[in-house]
């Protein structure tokens, strides 16, 4: 009896492997899609969730569900940011500027900013910018040149250095103001140094050397005059106490008698005279 053998077609196998890949295909689109739809916010994350292009939701720390492919987030890092910066020699992080003050003089300002976003305008902030890097890198380092500029010319050279706490406070407003439209807060500013030309700096220098001078010198006459008074009043003080001793004397002649006994020391006198003189004999003579 003759044995027949089966043997699979081609097309069998060519079924055989696309259901295999689309099988495969569809477990690895399953899991993009389950991963596209979770969203885990960090504690310092907050995020805007757009469904077709529209607003439809804010999110804050925690893990959320979203309508996968058709919904999108944009995510904004919440926490302090300072801008870095790199000056002359390469070494401080700061942002730095070169300006004239209200006196024409030629100053570099080196400041630090720390700032942050405002989390209640989220929605108004996605609307003005979708890309957070752009405050970081444009937005924010151009306002704070032009506030510095604008502080500074308020002020003469010498003044930002003897009102510098005031330059501070001015520069952080101008900031702020700046700041605003864009949603942004200032968390603190930090005046790093004034540096001015040489002539001028020398002439600072000097006049902080001169003040010092007659600071010290006021600060000795003061001392001098604290002496004198002392002095006086010591004086004036010995002065009464001889009056009153004097006075106390005249009218009570026993007081004197008094202070010879208390000063006499008990022992009788070797001779005594007719009179009330003493007199003192050698001791080989006696």
């Amino acid at each position: 009896m003759a044995t027949t053998t089966f043997s699979p077609s081609p097309s069998s196998f060519f079924k055989a492997g696309f259901r295999n890949i689309a099988a495969v295909v569809i477990v690895i689109l399953g899991a993009i899609i389950l991963l596209d739809s979770i969203r885990v916010n960090s504690p310092t994350q907050v995020s805007v969730v757009t469904t077709l292009g529209r607003i439809s939701g804010i999110q804050k720390a925690g893990i959320y569900l979203k309508y996968p492919i058709i919904s999108r987030t944009v995510g904004y890092d919440t926490t302090v940011k300072s801008i870095e910066c790199i000056d002359a020699v390469g070494k401080s992080n700061c942002t730095t500027l070169d300006g004239g003050t209200k006196d024409l003089q030629s100053v570099r300002v080196a400041v630090q900013v720390s700032y942050r976003i405002d989390e209640t305008k989220i929605e108004e902030l996605y609307r003005l910018v979708q890309d957070q890097s752009t405050f970081d890198n444009i937005i924010v380092p151009a306002t704070v040149q032009e506030a510095l500029k604008i502080s500074a010319a308020k002020y003469t050279g010498e003044e930002l250095v003897t009102k510098r706490q005031l330059v501070k406070q001015d520069i952080e407003t101008e900031l702020q103001t700046r700041l605003d439209q864009f949603y942004l807060k200032v968390v603190a500013v930090n005046i790093v140094n004034f540096e001015f030309s040489k002539s001028f700096q020398d002439e600072i220098d000097k006049k902080v050397a001169t003040q010092q001078q007659v600071l010290q010198k006021t600060e000795e006459l003061k001392r001098v005059e604290a002496e004198a008074k002392i002095k006086i009043t010591i004086a004036t003080a010995d002065a009464e106490a001889a009056r009153i001793q004097g006075s106390a004397l005249k009218e009570n002649p026993q007081i004197l008698e008094l202070e010879k006994i208390k000063k006499w020391d008990g022992k009788l006198p070797s001779v005594v005279g007719s009179s009330d003189s003493i007199i003192s004999l050698p001791a080989q003579i006696r």
